[in-house]
């Protein structure tokens, strides 16, 4: 007899054979076991990166922070010994017991003597104010050179004045007090926190003085 066929005559009970189809048409994925730890190892870098570009701009306000406020105390110094120069121009004259014309003309000399050198020491203070170089993100440290450069020309134009008349001495300086009031908040305000050079406390210094000058004027530094 011939080999049974795989097939069944339909007519038969029994059952129909039917081949192996062989492997599924879409293998299963194999498990990746490195995965996990290629994820968590990008997760570590990309928090490593920010950590490492937060605390890079914190050390950068500070450093720049504390160049303008080094500049700033060099201005406030050519500020302070003009002050004392003024003082001590006025006190000489105030000690003749009768003082005559040529005192007087002495004292007008001294005043404008004070001025002009005041001028110079004063302008090279803002110069080196202007100098200092802020990044444009650090918008709060370039608030605080603005308005500080404020003052600071505030104080040139009243020297300058001074150095042609020396009246200017006597005269309460308003806008020279009023840019140095409106300087405080934006300073204080662009000392990075934490303050990693005690910026705030030189801050407070240049704030503490006597707001009323040695000759009697008004103007602070």
């Amino acid at each position: 007899m011939s080999e049974p066929s795989i097939f069944t005559d339909p007519h038969s009970d029994s059952p129909m054979e039917y081949l192996d189809a062989g492997a599924p048409t879409q293998s299963r994925r194999k498990a990746r076991p490195w995965l996990p730890i290629v994820a968590g190892a990008v997760t570590f870098l990309v928090v490593l990166v920010g950590v490492g570009i937060v605390g890079g701009d914190w050390v950068s306000r500070n450093l720049e922070m504390r160049q303008l406020v080094t500049q700033i105390e060099v201005s406030e110094q050519a500020m302070a010994t003009t002050q004392v120069d003024v003082a001590d121009a006025i006190q000489a004259f105030q000690a003749q017991t009768s003082p005559t014309d040529a005192d007087r003309t002495t004292l007008d000399t001294a005043l404008k003597a004070a001025a002009t050198k005041g001028l110079a020491g004063v302008t090279n203070g803002g110069d080196l104010v202007t100098s200092v170089k802020v990044v444009p993100w650090h918008k709060d440290i370039k608030a605080a050179q603005d308005a500080y450069l404020a003052h600071n020309h505030a104080w040139q134009d009243y020297l300058g004045r001074a150095s042609k008349d020396a009246a200017e001495f006597t005269k309460t300086q308003e806008v020279v007090n009023t840019t140095f009031a409106k300087a405080e908040q934006p300073m204080r305000a662009a000392v990075p926190r934490p303050d990693l050079f005690k910026l705030g406390l030189r801050v407070n210094v240049i704030y503490a003085a006597d707001p009323t000058s040695p000759d009697g004027s008004g103007q602070q530094a």
